[in-house]
């Protein structure tokens, strides 16, 4: 009940904030519909919150019989204000001046009572002790009550205190989510991009080469992927002879130096030896070749040494 109250608060003061951003502030007409609920959902927060800050819990109030208060009710309330604030001992000391100044016996069990639970809060046993041997029986109930409204004093508060965080986290899940879909809109933007643009360079590369140079489509992708995960230090240890063909018949139209040079080879290169020389020839160390293979780097200087048989590494850098 609480909660539903809280939030039917939120969207009446959500509802008033849109109408004043749009009738005072031209240029909150021209932000983008999320940026304008964001900002007006923040700023719904921010007045709920300060609104429950400044929230004060309804006092007390011990009145005369013509209903005009006296000194003794003002000191008992503010000793109730300085003790839900924990200042006790200025609560102390207001107890006390209101029992001085009480006129009748009521006033004073009041303030009594107010008093023993102030020396309880504070941890003065004796004078609580001492106290309590000098209140009528009928002021322990009074005790009691003053214990009870500190509770439920308490217990407001611990309410706020989770209404505070609640929004807080709301306020936080809202940024993160905005931050989350702005993020994923800008990749997949810049996704299209690169793929629009690897297209255009394809079918103009493609225009150019002759009928029995052209590749079929499947393979001319299976060779970009491959050349894409071994240039991004992907996995490709289960990559093997299907993926090394298609590399070969793609190279000469991604990368035509690359394939001159990986032609070079005095025997036959395994494709485990074909991605090597293409990460050498990318500037790869031993680390993330080891990383896209899935071994060791040892196992790494083992196939760089053999490969050295075949072709020459050092041209692969040179280029």
């Amino acid at each position: 009940m609480f909660f539903t109250h809280l939030l039917d608060i939120f969207l009446k003061l959500y509802k008033i904030n849109t109408f004043i951003l749009f009738s005072l502030n031209r240029n909150f007409r021209t932000f983008a519909p999320t940026m304008r609920r964001l900002l007006v959902f923040v700023l719904t927060a921010v007045s709920l919150l300060s609104a429950c800050q400044r929230a004060e819990t309804p006092l007390p109030s011990t009145t005369q019989g013509d209903g005009s208060k006296d000194s003794a009710a003002i000191y008992q309330e503010w000793a109730y204000r300085e003790m839900f604030a924990n200042s006790l001992s200025k609560a102390e000391g207001y107890a006390y001046r209101s029992f001085l100044l009480s006129n009748d016996s009521t006033a004073e069990n009041a303030s009594l009572a107010l008093l023993c639970y102030i020396y309880y809060r504070e941890g003065k046993q004796e004078e609580m002790q001492l106290l309590m041997q000098s209140v009528s029986p009928e002021a322990y109930t009074i005790v009691m009550d003053v214990q009870w409204q500190v509770e439920q004093v308490k217990a407001g508060r611990d309410r706020q205190l989770y209404t505070v965080i609640i929004m807080v986290l709301l306020l936080v899940s809202g940024i993160v989510c905005y931050w989350y879909i702005r993020r994923m809109r800008s990749l997949t933007a810049l996704y299209r991009q690169r793929i629009e643009s690897v297209r255009h360079e394809l079918l103009s590369r493609k225009s150019s080469l002759t009928p029995s140079a052209a590749l079929p489509i499947d393979e001319a992708k299976l060779g970009i992927d491959v050349l894409f995960a071994i240039i991004n230090d992907q996995n490709i240890s289960q990559m093997g002879k299907q993926e090394e063909q298609a590399v070969y018949r793609t190279l000469p139209t991604v990368d035509a130096t690359l394939a001159d040079l990986l032609a070079k080879a005095s025997s036959p290169l395994t494709p485990k030896e074909t991605f090597f020389c293409i990460m050498e020839y990318y500037g790869k160390n031993d680390h993330q070749k080891a990383r896209s293979f899935c071994c060791s780097e040892q196992a790494i200087r083992s196939t760089k040494s053999r490969l050295g048989k075949k072709i020459d590494i050092a041209i692969l850098r040179s280029e």
